[in-house]
């Protein structure tokens, strides 16, 4: 390549004509560059050598076909010329004690700024507090500094918390072989779609992460645009997505609107599924509506409404409840997002009450003059009375208590599959129970008692008015009940038993595994084949030896047996992706992406929560990059007595001061007085990130 000179200093003036810092070596026609270095970047080498994206290329020079204006302006914007820059600046002026003291004296003032900040930010307080407790703070005698204590100013240090923060995010994932990607979109009114991005990924521990990535403003809501918005903010931030996506959930209609085909047609073997927490919830909500136990939800939601709306009755249940000593009586509240939790809560809750709710509203119904108060007690104890309701709200407690232990653990951020298929496997074996008719506890005992003698059966010490027709009637739709509930499973979860990549999830669990090593050598062999066959394209790109797959499971299952085989399954599978990584390098990629499968959107739930909670917190209108920053706070941030501002103040001091912080600077606190060291329990979480990591989102 001919580059002349005259080029060469012009891509200098271009850049930074304040620095002599691009050197270069003319050939022996003294008119062509045949070398280019970074005069900057040699000279300071020794101190950002150990720079996490640190090249030597332009530190020796770069010759031939590399001699592009790109590469020189690429490197110019780099993180180690940067560096070398700042610290060519700061090599002007002889240190001293007098600026050593000052920039550290500096640092403690942003310490205890960035403190309050972020104190303000965890707490959801809108930001306008932020002047108010600093000044309090200056009123108590604390020093602040110079700095001004104004609202923007929050905001410029929730800036760099949000940033640096983020560093460590991007930066593990940029570490992870793979990860997969949670979307939701907002449903704001008149507001343009935001897409909340998280991440699923295998921290240092061996353990699934799911991590806040950001937010995405979404220009239009179709599936080709929404896909080229999730691929655009991880190329952004370097992250080759097309190598680690393992898969895709999403929880919008708008979010989800056919992105996942789009993205499969790219990239067939991505896992993508709706959340499994809200196919469950649908499931039973549809189980229910239009039958029988529709009596029960509406009966209800009335008991809740009617001491809920009028805590005065309240005092007079309590005093029934204590001299019958049923314990606590409290209505649960019968409504909301999780259904069935909600519905398992209100049933047990009565069941509990049953007694003193009974004979409240007896009390209720002679002490009330009002003709419309005394129908309608009336009509609550009539129903409260029934045999009928009575048969059904056993049926429904029974159902939902199960399936409410279920939806709990699919709340969980991290949700273990294969143990989701095995409890509803556990289920469905509950279902063919009572559809063989084999009943348990109450509901076995109030049919019995009928049968024996309709007129006198009692539940709760109430007399039910029953007879025998009603419990064969139930009896006979018993089989119905149990059919409809498990259709509604199937219907939502049958393809779950179906797709090939969670039949493969079944090696993860040791416990299954045979004793007898015969069948232990072929155990997981059909699922392995499974795997490398929908995962080929994506093992290939990443250069697994799809051939040494089988001998390194076989190697492994017997490592496992002689070695480590009282250890959980959880600890077993950190052991391999945290430590024998080498000597299973094949097998590592198979049990990393088998722990990176997506399941429950219960993350995304969280997020935009909060999202509701600071947009309604008297902020007003905030831009999408401060509204990151404090759901990232919000979300995943410590506690203020655990946060360690230090990463934020370093690059705050780096790019706003222009001076560089020691990274391992000791902050004044309350133990700095004394010899007294903190309990390992309330140290602050050492999260400390330095110039080598600092990128900006702007």
């Amino acid at each position: 390549m001919s580059l002349r000179v005259e080029t060469v200093k012009r891509w200098q003036v271009e850049l930074n004509p304040t620095q002599d810092w691009l050197l270069y070596e003319v050939g022996v026609d003294g008119c062509y560059v045949v070398r280019i270095q970074c005069g900057l970047c040699n000279k300071h080498k020794a101190k950002i050598k150990d720079l996490r994206n640190f090249s030597p290329a332009f530190v020796n020079g770069i010759e031939g076909a590399s001699l592009k204006k790109d590469n020189v302006k690429k490197h110019f914007q780099s993180e180690m010329h940067q560096k070398a820059s700042a610290l060519e600046k700061l090599s002007g002026n002889v240190p001293n004690l007098p600026s050593a003291l000052a920039q550290s004296i500096e640092e403690e003032h942003l310490t205890r700024l960035f403190d309050i900040a972020y104190t303000v930010a965890k707490l959801e307080l809108p930001l306008a507090k932020f002047s108010q407790i600093a000044k309090l703070e200056v009123r108590h005698g604390v020093d602040l500094g110079q700095m001004s204590l104004t609202e923007q100013k929050c905001k410029e240090f929730l800036k760099y918390i949000g940033r640096s923060t983020k560093v460590e995010l991007i930066h593990a994932i940029q570490e992870s072989p793979y990860f997969s990607v949670l979307v939701d979109g907002s449903d704001e009114t008149g507001a343009a779609e935001k897409g909340m991005i998280y991440v699923l990924y295998v921290d240092h521990t061996g353990l699934p992460c799911v991590r806040f990535f950001g937010f995405r403003e979404v220009k239009h809501v179709h599936a080709e645009c929404l896909k080229q918005t999730v691929l655009n903010a991880f190329l952004e931030e370097g992250i080759d997505i097309e190598r680690k996506l393992v898969g895709y959930l999403a929880d919008s209609v708008t979010v989800k609107a056919g992105v996942a085909t789009v993205l499969q047609n790219e990239m067939p073997y991505l896992i993508s599924m709706n959340c499994v927490s809200h196919r469950l919830e649908l499931a039973i909500k549809e189980m229910f509506q239009g039958t029988s136990f529709d009596d029960v939800t509406e009966m209800l939601l009335l008991l809740a409404r009617l001491y809920w709306t009028c805590p005065g009755r309240m005092p007079e249940l309590k005093n029934l409840s204590q001299i019958m000593q049923e314990g606590d009586t409290k209505p649960h509240q019968a409504e909301g997002t999780r259904w069935v939790q909600h519905k398992q809560g209100a049933t047990k809750a009565l069941l509990q009450a049953y007694p003193a709710v009974v004979c409240n509203l007896a009390n209720m119904l002679t002490q009330t003059v009002l003709p419309k108060e005394k129908s309608i007690f009336q009509e609550y104890l009539w129903t409260l009375r029934s045999l009928k309701f009575i048969l059904h709200l056993l049926f429904m407690s029974e159902m939902l208590e199960p399936l409410a232990k279920l939806s709990r653990s699919l709340q969980n951020s991290n949700v273990d599959l294969l143990d989701t298929a095995t409890l509803l496997q556990k289920f469905y074996v509950t279902l063919g129970r009572m559809n063989s008719g084999i009943l348990r506890g109450a509901l076995s005992e109030v049919l019995k008692h009928t049968e024996k003698d309709p007129q006198s059966v009692f539940f709760g010490g109430t007399r039910l008015q029953a007879d025998f027709e009603e419990a064969q009637a139930f009896k006979e739709k018993l089989p119905s009940y149990v059919a409809a509930v498990s259709d509604c499973i199937l219907q939502r979860f049958g393809s779950l038993h179906h797709m090939e990549p969670i039949q493969c999830l079944k090696i993860l669990e040791v416990d299954l595994w045979p004793e007898a090593q015969e069948d232990l050598e072929d155990y997981g062999t059909s699922e392995l084949q499974i795997f490398t066959g929908h995962f080929e394209k994506l093992l290939s790109l990443n250069h697994v030896d799809r051939t040494k797959l089988q001998e390194e499971w076989v190697q492994f299952k017997q490592f496992r047996k002689e070695n480590l085989s009282q250890v959980s399954s959880q600890q077993l599978w950190q052991n391999l992706l945290t430590s024998q990584q080498s000597r299973f390098p094949n097998l590592y990629h198979v049990i990393y992406i088998l722990h990176c499968f997506p399941v429950s959107s219960v993350v995304l739930e969280w997020g935009f929560s909060a999202v509701a909670r600071l947009n309604a917190n008297g902020r007003g209108k905030m831009s999408i990059n401060i509204l990151e920053y404090l759901t990232r706070i919000s979300v995943e941030g410590p506690e203020p007595d655990m946060f360690d501002p230090r990463s934020a103040v370093s690059l705050y001091c780096f790019e706003q001061m222009g001076f560089i912080t020691e990274p391992g600077f000791k902050r004044t606190s309350q133990y700095a007085f004394s010899d007294e060291e903190p309990d390992s329990s309330n140290k602050r979480q050492e999260v400390c990130y330095f110039e080598d990591q600092y990128s900006s989102d702007e």
